[in-house]
């Protein structure tokens, strides 16, 4: 009888405990379910497509969660999931997570921006759609060396002002021959000397700053400048159109108004959930501390390298 009782029991120890149901896999101590394979190979067949139809695909993709599951264990019994840079990496995930999540259950839609509220915007921040004055000119460039002798930069001047007395005198239209002819910038020379729309503010960098000023000074299209004498070269300058400070129109602004609204709304509304996540809580800062707390010391080496460049050593 006592030797029965001892075979049976050696019987039950040996049986072992079926796996559960929905188990596909298991890793040490980790389980795979089918939920969790389900829903990867969900996303990885692309919505129908037949890439897993055979075992094989399949046990490949099984394969992969078994890796995961298995470096996952290693690094647990190493401590790794313990170091305070992945405890806070996995804080950040989660709470990021959970926000993300919180935050649709709250209202997951584009903010509405009213038209009430885009007029009342564009009319308390007017300034910011204001215009400058602008004028549009045209210039025949003589250059000139900055060490020629008097003499040189005086008959230089003489012929610039030939060339203005003919230009003052020349029909439109016959304007462009005389800049196609005698001007020496060549970004301007082939295109009748037009150098685009200035502001006073926006000071172009082929251009010297007195033929900004000289632009301003004149009073309706078609005027002429006098002679400007630079350092590098002498200007025939013309007035070709002028455009008055304004203010843009709403037409033009509405939509940065709008997503410049709908992000407040978005700031807002996240600024809300935070209040709400934080109530409750006893939340205390050290301040002191907080002071003490030092950012390292500046060093250009610890900057990375930009392309094209050698990091420094």
């Amino acid at each position: 009888m006592l030797c029965l009782l001892l075979a049976a029991a050696g019987c039950r120890e040996q049986k072992q405990t079926p796996p559960p149901v929905n188990e596909v896999a298991r890793v040490g101590d980790a389980s795979i379910n089918q939920e969790t394979f389900q829903a990867l190979l969900n996303l990885r067949a692309g919505g129908g497509s037949n890439r897993f139809a055979t075992m094989e695909a399949k046990a490949a993709l099984l394969d992969e969660l078994i890796r995961r599951e298995a470096v996952f264990a290693k690094a647990r019994a190493a401590g790794f999931d313990q170091r305070p840079d992945i405890r806070e990496s996995v804080k950040r995930l989660i709470a990021g997570k959970y926000q993300e999540e919180q935050m649709k259950l709250k209202g997951a839609e584009e903010p509405v921006v009213s038209q009430e509220e885009i007029e009342q915007y564009y009319q308390e921040h007017a300034a910011a759609f204001a215009t400058p004055a602008k004028a549009r000119g045209a210039i025949i460039l003589l250059k000139i060396s900055p060490l020629a002798e008097p003499e040189k930069r005086a008959e230089l001047l003489a012929r610039a002002q030939s060339l203005l007395d003919q230009a003052s005198a020349t029909p439109p239209a016959d304007f462009a021959r005389l800049v196609a002819e005698n001007s020496e910038d060549q970004t301007t020379r082939y295109r009748a000397g037009d150098i685009g729309w200035l502001t006073r503010e926006a000071k172009s960098r082929e251009l010297d700053p007195a033929v900004t000023e000289a632009l301003f000074s004149l009073q309706k299209p078609g005027d002429f400048a006098p002679l400007i004498s630079a350092r590098k070269a002498v200007y025939i300058l013309k007035l070709l159109d002028t455009q008055p400070a304004g203010i843009l129109p709403l037409q033009q602004v509405k939509d940065a108004i709008v997503y410049k609204l709908r992000k407040q709304k978005l700031e807002e509304r996240e600024q809300d959930f935070f209040a709400s996540m934080k109530a409750g809580l006893d939340i205390t800062i050290n301040r002191p501390l907080l002071e003490s707390i030092r950012p390292p010391p500046f060093s250009p080496k610890s900057l990375p390298a930009t392309p094209g460049t050698v990091a420094q050593k």
